[in-house]
């Protein structure tokens, strides 16, 4: 049986549920995470009781988890093999982070989880279980995938638009890590 290669090098016959998969779960866990920043509609729980480091630390996670997800659309988009990887690392924080809520492991508030904030983390938990799936067949049929985009030079950004973008990112991930944390301590 012969493999034909597309333009991009990779295998012709890569499903469908998986190219377009992960970059759609992907962007999903993403949203449904970023909406519950505390100090937001649904996340309206206190967290003050909690070491501000541990909880400054537990938000930088949280929104390096979301921030992540946005940059891996691009690269599951590309059937790149290092980003079915992480993919399934993404799906696996996130329904870690969303069990050990729902149990009431970490974090624990004295307020009762609204309803709103109960459904999102149960959809987050079960988009999380098909996006480790997806990324792991990704991973298990890219075994031909090259794992740097042959076609670099065409799609790619100039090195400063790359500095712009990393610098953007970062400063939009510091505003909101600060943002939610405040907000979960009460200071805002």
């Amino acid at each position: 049986m012969t493999t034909i290669i597309s333009s991009n090098h990779q295998p012709a016959h890569f499903p469908k549920v998986i190219q377009y998969g992960a970059p759609a779960l992907l962007a999903l866990s993403s949203v449904l995470l970023t909406s519950l920043v505390p100090g937001g509609l649904i996340e309206t729980r206190s967290f003050s009781h909690i070491n501000p480091v541990v909880l400054g630390g537990f938000n930088t996670f949280l929104t390096s988890l979301s921030l992540v997800s946005l940059l891996l659309i691009n690269f599951t988009w590309q059937r790149q093999r290092w980003a079915y990887s992480a993919s399934a690392f993404a799906g696996l924080s996130y329904f870690l982070v969303y069990v050990l809520d729902l149990g009431r492991l970490f974090p624990v508030s004295p307020d009762a989880m609204p309803l709103a904030l109960f459904v999102i983390e149960v959809l987050g938990t079960l988009i999380s279980l098909p996006l480790m799936l997806v990324s792991l067949q990704g991973l298990r049929r890219g075994g031909g995938l090259s794992t740097a985009s042959p076609q670099a030079g065409n799609h790619s950004f100039t090195l400063s638009k790359q500095f712009s973008t990393a610098v953007a990112i970062m400063l939009l991930g510091v505003g909101i890590i600060i943002f939610a944390t405040r907000s979960a301590m009460g200071l805002s």
